[in-house]
């Protein structure tokens, strides 16, 4: 079992090593994260342990997520736990939807690190297991039937233009599903036996641009030993969705809005004139207004992209949809790895409405995927949903609470849910003996989180 740790600190990095040499994993290390990236090229690395803050500075993360992006792209089935001394929600959110598995704070408590990587081994471990399955199983495409009054409304209003060759902007926080529902929009339209082709404009160098979206002919670059077909022509006759494309460079925007207004193009390395035939489904999580104000984003570009806008709202705005969702993913996620499907206890249901998600979307699938390959009951327990991000809805009821009354009452339910309503457990965590807790419950009306 191998892990890599990478870290600028030489001290950092041998405390890892003795740690989890003793307990039998083989480590190697790294100090920046150019180092990294050559030796996931040569080793057969598993799980890697990221520091977030590098030369640049010591507290954005910026560096961390950088290197998340990258491997995101190039090894998206590597493992990572992401390890910083200056955490913050906010950074651990963009983690997670970057593809890291946990986030522990430095300096690290060791039995807490070492069963985040017993955790990670796991789940590898089943996910191996369960490939054959997975394979041989059996696939639905039903998709899941909103609830929500605000996704059902969004839905109709979607169904109205997706007949239509209008170009659409779908806009909202990430991780709300605005891929899933483009995807969903070319379905319903007239190209629906077209094809689909997806780009994420934040993953293209200017280098590669008009290469990956134009193509290029063989010889037009030092490289270019064959032709390359560009996203445009795979995309003719159907949908090219390029999602994050308020991440696009500004010197690559008037190159993107010179084809859309015109629907004309050439390859690299050609003068032959190319005509295309799309429809348009553009995302992105940015606020465009001040994107605009501030010159990241072109004006023209986006009147172009945005003929119908649609604003995706967050999973916790959609309340209805949260307990049917997340049992929805344990069946897709129990199908997938050939187990049989597990319902949620009421402990869990009640853990599960009283979060906020910050990923969206993507955070419940991640939680119920987790949940399932590492719960060994028959139902899905509370302590299963490992909701690994600092609870955003405990500190906005604590900070919105009027009373101590309120303060005490919100964290004893929160403690309860934790701890699957074992009185025991969340009576120590609490600092009060079993007597004086029952007396808070029957105060309060908690009788149903004990």
């Amino acid at each position: 079992m191998s892990v890599l740790i990478i870290d600028d600190n030489p001290e950092v990095r041998l405390s890892a090593v003795y740690l989890l040499e003793d307990h039998g994993y083989s480590v190697l290390e790294a100090g920046t994260p150019e180092c990294a990236k050559q030796l996931l090229s040569v080793k057969p690395i598993q799980l890697i342990l990221l520091d977030m803050n590098f030369s640049r500075d010591t507290t954005s993360g910026e560096e961390g997520l950088a290197f998340l992006r990258w491997l995101s792209i190039h090894y998206p089935d590597r493992a990572v736990i992401c390890l910083t001394g200056w955490s913050s929600v906010n950074l651990a959110v963009e983690a997670m939807q970057l593809g890291a598995c946990d986030f522990i704070e430095k300096p690290w408590q060791n039995e807490s690190l070492l069963a985040s990587i017993v955790d990670q081994f796991k789940l590898m471990s089943k996910q191996k297991d369960n490939a054959s399955k997975r394979e041989s199983e059996p696939h639905t495409d039903a998709p899941y039937q909103w609830q929500s009054q605000c996704m059902k409304a969004l839905e109709q209003q979607l169904q109205k233009v997706a007949s239509t060759n209008a170009t659409i902007l779908l806009t909202g926080p990430s991780g709300v599903g605005k891929s899933h529902i483009a995807q969903s929009v070319h379905q319903l339209s007239a190209r629906r036996t077209g094809p689909w082709v997806s780009v994420n404009m934040g993953s293209l160098s200017s280098g590669l641009f008009e290469s990956e979206m134009f193509g290029h002919v063989k010889g037009a670059f030092t490289d270019a030993k064959s032709a390359r077909e560009g996203r445009f022509a795979m995309a003719r006759q159907g949908t090219l969705f390029l999602d994050e494309i308020g991440t696009l460079d500004i010197s690559l925007q008037a190159k993107l809005l010179r084809v859309l207004e015109s629907g004309e193009y050439e390859q690299v390395g050609s003068s032959v004139t190319e005509q295309t035939d799309i429809r348009l489904i553009c995302a992105s999580n940015i606020d465009f207004d001040r994107a605009i104000e501030d010159g990241e984003f072109r004006t023209d570009l986006f009147y172009r992209i945005n003929t119908f806008s649609f604003a995706v709202p967050r999973f916790y705005d959609r309340r209805d949809d949260i307990l049917p969702f997340a049992q929805y993913m344990l069946a897709v996620h129990a199908q997938r790895y050939g187990l049989p499907v597990k319902l949620l206890a009421e402990c869990a249901k009640t853990k599960l409405r009283h979060y906020t998600w910050p990923g969206n979307v993507r955070e419940v699938s991640h939680v119920m995927e987790r949940a399932l390959l590492l719960s060994e009951q028959p139902a899905i327990k509370a302590t299963d949903c490992q909701l690994r991000l600092v609870d955003p809805q405990l500190e906005h009821t604590v900070n919105e609470a009027k009373t101590l009354a309120d303060i005490e009452k919100s964290h004893i339910v929160f403690i309860l849910n934790q701890c699957d309503g074992h009185i025991g457990d969340a009576a120590q965590r609490l600092g009060l003996t079993k007597s004086s807790l029952y007396r808070r419950i029957e105060k309060y009306g908690l009788k149903d989180h004990g």
